[in-house]
């Protein structure tokens, strides 16, 4: 067997290539069977034309804690984002969609809404939902098409928040266990 640090590739020695990498060492199969068992993080090199398995530091390990958290975390507060949120513009709570596509809508009706010269009379249909669960596009007025604004961008804001603050905690844990009870 052969390995080449430049590709991460093990090449089985029975097998022609055509063009091999030109840093391919030979391998025995004791290495190869604890590289393909290694754990923990540790990660491949080759030093003095030998292969090693590098075990990562604590700090190491516990950087990559972290980061894997805060992705994690990251894609928690997204969905959260994307999840739909409250408001009583219409008097009632009802539900708001606020995925991307969500979001562009209701910030082109609330841009619609500040126009100058609306008649007194102006509406915007807007998707939400009823407290039974009832979807429609119904007319909002440019006060409440802005409420509507207003409370969706509080909820994003509640998200952001909570991501910036499990991040903080998340980055001042000092072991890994610690960091994996850093959840959304």
């Amino acid at each position: 067997m052969r390995y080449s640090k430049t590709t991460g590739g093990f090449y089985p020695d029975d097998i022609l290539y055509t063009n091999p990498p030109a840093d391919l060492i030979e391998v025995s199969t004791d290495g190869y069977n604890a590289a393909m068992n290694r754990s923990g993080g540790a990660t491949l090199d080759v030093q003095n034309g030998e292969l090693v398995i590098i075990q990562p530091t604590p700090a190491q390990l516990l950087a990559q804690a972290q980061a894997a958290q805060i992705a994690l975390v990251r894609a928690s507060c997204a969905a959260a984002i994307t999840n739909g949120f409250l408001s009583s513009a219409l008097g009632a709570p009802h539900t708001y969609p606020s995925g991307q596509t969500d979001q562009a809508n209701l910030s082109a009706n609330v841009m619609s809404s500040m126009y100058t010269n609306l008649p007194a009379n102006w509406t915007t249909l807007q998707v939400c939902c009823d407290s039974t669960g009832k979807w429609a596009y119904l007319p909002h007025t440019a006060v409440q098409i802005q409420q509507v604004g207003v409370d969706g961008k509080a909820a994003i804001l509640v998200c952001l928040t909570k991501n910036a603050g499990l991040q903080a905690q998340i980055m001042a844990a000092e072991d890994v266990p610690s960091v994996q009870k850093i959840v959304w």
